[in-house]
């Protein structure tokens, strides 16, 4: 799948909610809660992190499922800017999955995106701590449970945002919450052990 910019995917928002308000019901209010990339995005353009985050292959969002016209709409839009799969550049498939949406969503502090006006969407971005419980897990899985490689996207984002809490050993994370993920992940952790992420707990990258 394509990556799109942060200017590409508010257009494609502004188009779906075009047409919200003129083709499917004005009074129908939709809300897009980002996760992933999308989140890190918006984080970075905000001043709160570093490192190389100006596109996303899509929006997750911890989010219900949409009504079908809207899905469809969705997919109509996303093939038109050429950033259509069978994922879908909007799409809430951590929220589908029970044990995510249990684990996850009372911990995390939801922002509302302030400098985007739509009558009828309305965006929310995850906090930096749990964009990181959620990073640390898409790699553990991706090495626990599918026996793969983690994305090199997900080690990035990880080290950029402990480089966010000024966090340069493992041993001296204070912060509770990083502190439980980290333990609740060894595949993760490990891996940035063994690929030199992180040697003699420091962290290079």
């Amino acid at each position: 799948m394509n990556k799109a910019s942060y200017n590409l995917f508010i257009e494609m928002l502004e188009e779906l909610n075009r047409f919200i308000v003129n083709e499917y019901n004005k009074e129908y209010k939709m809300d897009v809660r980002a996760i992933g990339g999308f989140s890190m995005i918006i984080h970075k353009r905000l001043g709160n992190l570093e490192g190389p985050r100006e596109e996303s292959r899509d929006i997750d969002s911890l989010t219900l499922d949409y009504p079908p016209e809207i899905t469809a709409k969705i997919k109509e839009i996303g093939k038109a800017h050429g950033m259509d799969d069978a994922d879908g550049w909007l799409n809430n498939h951590w929220n589908r999955t029970k044990k995510y949406k249990e684990e996850f969503e009372l911990f995390i502090q939801w922002q509302k995106l302030e400098n985007v006006n739509m009558s009828n969407i309305n965006i929310y971005y995850a906090d930096l701590e749990a964009l990181f419980m959620f990073k640390i897990r898409a790699i553990d899985d991706r090495i626990h449970l599918a026996h793969l490689e983690p994305r090199e996207q997900d080690v990035i984002d990880v080290v950029s945002i402990l480089r966010a809490f000024h966090i340069d050993d493992i041993d001296e994370i204070k912060n509770e919450l990083l502190k439980n993920t980290i333990k609740y992940f060894p595949y993760a952790v490990n891996y940035l052990i063994d690929c030199g992420v992180v040697n003699g707990n420091k962290i290079k990258i």
